[in-house]
């Protein structure tokens, strides 16, 4: 297969917030590009590049060298990504493979059970091991404009000895949010769509009305969600471009619902 005119087999730009998009063989479409986020630089000999026996590399004059993020020096408290080709900068040559938005397994499934006059029937829909980009908490941990931020920041490092493993706060300057698996999140989940209850009024209550049969039920909506991911809401839009990155901006989170009825058969 070729991949048509009208689509890059690539696209980069080195700056916050952004993956590198790819079309690669051996990857399947969807899949995110970016760097492996190692957490934070907690001293400067943490700055210092190592090679790939963990030594600390030297210019000629002897001195350490200190990792750069692009053009950029890194300095304690700054994020720290993976130098997979060991030259002290990191740049698109550290960009690697860190997942991908297809679900490895995606169903549902669902439950019925009768007592007498009572029926019960549950409805379950599953995604499992799908990954997403939660672009709402990169937005509010990124620390770098004048927007509201979460309270995960008051964790933020400030000095050395900081336990962290989120930034310093850098006003409109630095790298310290590059697209890495630092914001891609595994998004698998299990809810229960539906619940439902059923009730048989008693056959005289149907004569009453001159119907052959009769039944009240009580039907609940997404009462139950379970999942590991961090954001709102882990059943997020699939994108339908094969360029796109499946993100997730913060969606209003599916509300419980219920509906109560009668049923009735003439």
């Amino acid at each position: 297969l070729e991949v048509p005119d009208n689509i890059a087999m690539e696209t980069y730009s080195f700056k916050n917030g952004q993956y590198a998009q790819k079309i690669l063989a051996g990857t399947p479409v969807g899949s995110f590009f970016g760097y492996r986020y190692l957490g934070v630089y907690q001293n400067l000999e943490d700055t210092y590049a190592k090679d790939d026996e963990g030594r600390v590399m030297r210019d000629l004059l002897g001195n350490p060298v200190v990792m750069k993020n692009g053009t950029y020096t890194c300095y304690p408290g700054d994020a720290m990504y993976e130098d997979i080709n060991y030259d002290g900068t990191i740049d698109e040559n550290d960009i690697v493979y860190i997942g991908n938005c297809n679900p490895v397994v995606t169903g549902g499934a669902g439950l019925t059970a009768r007592y007498k006059k009572m029926s019960m029937t549950m409805r379950f829909h599953y995604r499992l091991g799908q990954k997403i980009i939660n672009q709402a908490r990169m937005n509010n941990e990124a620390m770098y404009n004048t927007d509201n931020q979460s309270k995960a920041v008051l964790r933020r490092w400030r000095s050395e000895g900081d336990d962290t493993d989120i930034p310093r706060a850098l006003y409109n300057y630095g790298l310290n949010y590059l697209g890495s698996d630092r914001f891609v999140e595994d998004c698998s989940y299990i809810r229960l769509q539906t619940v439902s209850f059923n009730y048989a009024l008693p056959k005289s209550f149907a004569e009453k009305i001159k119907a052959s049969s009769a039944s009240m039920f009580l039907t609940c909506y997404d009462l139950l969600t379970l999942t590991n991911y961090k954001g709102q809401d882990p059943e997020v839009t699939l994108p339908t471009s094969v360029t796109a990155l499946a993100k997730d901006n913060s969606s209003t989170p599916r509300s419980h619902r219920y509906a109560v009825g009668l049923t009735v058969k003439f």
